[in-house]
């Protein structure tokens, strides 16, 4: 049965050959095609049950007698066979032969098997080799990573996009690329990551784009001047992609270049094209580190007034802008009204709330150069009314509104001046200053 099967195996063995030398396929005569088939069956043999070294003078044999780019597995398979070789030998001179033989295998796949598929892998995989073998120019290594991005755009591993960052950033620091290019070549691949994020995102999606950004964040290009002569020229013209201002905006902030005025003009460009409550409060703070008042209320506004927004962020968005009003705008009464809105929203805003509402009535009446008298002095009743108000909202806050309470007390008026204006302890009392107003108790400084 055993010799039965032998020579069923060798009648297929001639009539596949001849079918292939008759085809031409395998060769430019029936002899080269029987021999580039013996060749490729023997090696294949072996290839398969692991025993490379068997293999190896028919797989050479193949690469000799077939005609360029006869089969794929003949080029993949030999990926596997020089990464073998290169690995059992420490001969620099040979490891340098074999690291060569690697590289025309993936050329020769990428020139003979045209498929996206299989173009993209031969492209990738040649990367991810050189990077290991080769011992070159980086200049090389970096071509080929670059291959890989032109050729497989959004389809790219994420990982060769961050080894394209990488690279480049070392090529720069070499002198090797300029500032430019570096930058070009950023946003060539963050428009790949945001089409990649947009497709479906991952952790280890996530990560690589992380990794991308701290490369570039310190690669040594991305600094005030360097941006700026880089985007202030071009910015108008592209003003309505907001792929590229989300870019500038991105770069600019990772920069710290947000006092630029380049930095403002393309956050607001972005909030234009695209408005949401996040937008106009980073528009907001732009503005107050301005100090310019007018501009920065007006965006806190439209934050607040956002369909998009949460209460507990709208209500914290109220209490800022009232702590806005109160301390840069000296507006206590705009200041009060946000503060008591904030916990219509969110009840945990309420002791911070009051909180800020005993600071302004605390400031409320206090007259420079000149001593108050008991009327003045009416507002720290007002104001150590709120401080008691907010420790019993927010017990975090006991400790701070303790030492205020502990303050304000002493200005309140002596037993015998409030007798003297009729005034006595736990009496009503009216107090209305700086468009406010507030019904309090008498207390005096005993």
């Amino acid at each position: 049965m055993k010799k039965l099967g032998i020579l069923i195996s060798l009648i297929m063995f001639v009539f596949v050959t001849q079918g292939y030398a008759q085809s031409g396929r395998f060769g430019a005569t029936p002899e080269d095609s029987v021999e580039c088939v013996r060749y490729l069956n023997f090696y294949k043999e072996y290839f398969k049950n692991g025993n490379i070294r068997e293999a190896l003078p028919s797989w050479r044999g193949a690469l000799r007698v077939c005609p360029v780019g006869v089969t794929q597995s003949l080029y993949q398979d030999g990926q596997n066979i020089i990464k073998f070789l290169i690995n059992q030998t420490k001969d620099p001179d040979r490891r340098k032969e074999l690291v060569d033989s690697l590289i025309l295998m993936y050329n020769i796949r990428i020139d003979k098997f045209p498929s996206p598929k299989a173009r993209l892998s031969a492209y990738t995989f040649k990367a991810y080799d050189m990077l290991t073998y080769y011992k070159g120019d980086a200049i090389e290594v970096f071509s080929a990573l670059q291959d890989v991005v032109k050729f497989g755009k959004e389809n790219t591993d994420q990982n060769i996009l961050v080894l394209n960052m990488q690279y480049a950033s070392d090529l720069f620091k070499d002198n090797k690329l300029e500032a430019d290019d570096v930058i070009n070549i950023y946003e060539q691949l963050s428009e790949i990551f945001d089409k990649k994020l947009q497709s479906g995102t991952n952790d280890a999606l996530e990560e690589a784009r992380n990794n991308f950004e701290t490369v570039f964040a310190i690669s040594g290009v991305a600094d005030c001047d360097n941006l700026l002569a880089l985007f202030e020229p071009r910015f108008d013209q592209n003003a309505s992609d907001i792929t590229y201002v989300r870019r500038v905006v991105q770069l600019l902030s990772n920069a710290g270049c947000e006092s630029s005025d380049l930095f403002l003009k393309a956050v607001k460009c972005l909030y234009e094209i695209e408005p949401s409550y996040n937008s106009a409060y980073y528009l907001y703070r732009l503005y107050s580190s301005r100090d310019d008042g007018e501009n920065a209320t007006m965006f806190l506004k439209r934050a607040i007034d956002s369909d998009s927004i949460d209460n507990k962020t709208k209500a914290d968005y109220l209490l800022e802008l009232g702590t806005f009003y109160f301390k840069k705008m000296s507006n206590y009464s705009a200041a009060a009204q946000h503060a008591l809105q904030s916990f219509e929203f969110n009840e945990e805003t309420k002791g911070r709330a009051y909180l800020l509402m005993g600071h302004i009535w605390a400031m409320a009446k206090v007259r420079d150069g000149e001593m108050p008298d008991i009327d003045a002095r009416a507002n720290f009743w007002v104001a150590v009314d709120y401080f008691v108000r907010a420790k019993q909202a927010d017990s975090s806050l006991a400790e701070e509104c303790d030492r205020l309470i502990s303050t304000y007390r002493q200005y309140f008026p002596a037993a015998e001046e409030a007798f003297m204006h009729d005034l006595a302890d736990g009496s009503s009392y009216t107090v209305r200053a700086n468009g406010l107003s507030a019904t309090t108790t008498v207390r005096t400084n005993k």
